[in-house]
């Protein structure tokens, strides 16, 4: 905890564990990744340049906050700017299988993000980018409509596979995409 205030430690913990509760009380597991927590943008904006590979850019200037390293098995969050949210965003994305494409798992971390804090009024109000709606929620939202919150709570974890993806609608297709075709095609539309 590089750069972060002594006094601020008992609430990144608490933070920390309260979200991984409500993980562990929803899916059944905890995330097991390490935590970084940055204390600055600077401390954050070194963190990920060192992952420039694992690291997705934000648009629009928007302040990267928290981000998964799923080689190194590491959560980076930005102490200073995050929200309980974040640290429930990061933490869900530690226990997403890691088999799955990485827009995929970013649309079910975001997915179960929120369904976590559907009956936490006063969590659930933390803004996000309206585009983390179009590109990722929307899909997997249509994804869950199909299949089910079960079912795709048990898909995120890799406990049972999707089959004939030729039966599903496009905007849940192309979250099975190669990586380099999804966010180019997303960057075209």
């Amino acid at each position: 905890m590089e750069g972060v205030p002594i006094e601020r430690i008992p609430d990144i913990v608490t933070l920390v564990d309260a979200a991984n509760e409500m993980i562990a009380r929803f899916f059944g597991v905890r995330s097991t990744f390490d935590i970084i927590i940055c204390g600055s943008s600077w401390d954050m904006e070194v963190q990920a340049i060192s992952r420039q590979k694992s690291a997705k850019s934000y648009e629009n200037g928007e302040i990267l906050v928290g981000l998964t390293d799923y080689e190194l098995r590491e959560i980076i969050i930005r102490s200073d700017k995050a929200k309980f949210v974040h640290y429930l965003h990061e933490l869900v994305h530690g226990i997403v299988s890691q088999s799955h494409s990485h827009q995929l798992r970013e649309a079910l971390a975001w997915y179960f993000t929120l369904k976590l804090l559907e009956s936490h009024d006063d969590l659930k109000k933390t803004p996000y980018p309206p585009w983390i709606d179009t590109v990722y929620i929307s899909r997997v939202r249509r994804l869950a409509e199909i299949v089910g919150d079960e079912f795709l709570k048990d898909f995120a974890l890799r406990k049972c596979p999707l089959h004939n993806l030729n039966d599903f609608p496009e905007e849940v297709r192309q979250l099975f995409m190669p990586e380099e075709v999804f966010y180019a095609a997303t960057r075209r539309s």
